[in-house]
């Protein structure tokens, strides 16, 4: 019923993916309008976006949404909203929370002395990535997920407060349109 008439390519799905046709400021503004029309308490809202948050840290990468929807339902977060969280992973910012995961992880195997890798390799080849697949993956597992547990409180408080506020803005703003109709009648009404 909602589909489009005539079916993109593979070529304009990935761009649409990179570059949205209606724009990132409009798609972000979409998002937000989603948020708050979800039917659920602030607090399962922002747990639920905090999850979503953290499993971006992780380096499973199909798995994302699932790993967000069974996190959510362990911590009583909603569902839907861990699976909107997961999309703060994007292209652009994977690299950055992939390095931070690397990164604390070669850290912590380093401190405790097990072997793995300390480092990225300057060139990465499919050799290098083949023979040392478990030095490098290992660090980045375990480092992504202690990653994922320490993020899901700094970012419940964030989400937390900018859903507060916007409930509360929007709340205002329906109890005003609701008081400018009673007074549009009442004013009828006299005339």
């Amino acid at each position: 019923m909602f589909k489009r008439r005539k079916p993109l390519t593979l070529y304009q799905t990935a761009k649409q993916f990179f570059f949205p046709a209606m724009g990132w400021k409009r798609s972000l503004i979409y998002m937000k309008h989603r948020l708050l029309r979800v039917a659920d308490t602030t607090h399962r809202i922002a747990l639920g976006l905090a999850i979503g948050f953290g499993v971006s840290f992780t380096p499973l990468l199909g798995t994302h949404f699932i790993q967000a929807a069974i996190i959510a339902i362990i911590l009583r977060g909603n569902v839907i909203t861990a699976m909107m969280g997961t999309w703060i992973g994007n292209p652009w910012t994977f690299p950055f929370f992939w390095w931070a995961g690397f990164s604390f992880g070669s850290f912590l195997f380093g401190f405790f002395g097990i072997e793995g890798a300390t480092s990225i390799p300057e060139h990465i080849s499919i050799s290098i990535i083949y023979n040392s697949f478990w030095s490098l993956f290992m660090p980045w597992m375990l480092g992504g997920y202690i990653l994922l547990i320490i993020s899901i409180t700094p970012s419940y408080i964030i989400y937390y407060k900018i859903i507060e506020s916007a409930k509360k803005a929007r709340d205002k703003a329906k109890l005003l349109r609701i008081k400018e109709r009673k007074d549009a009648r009442e004013k009828a009404l006299k005339k």
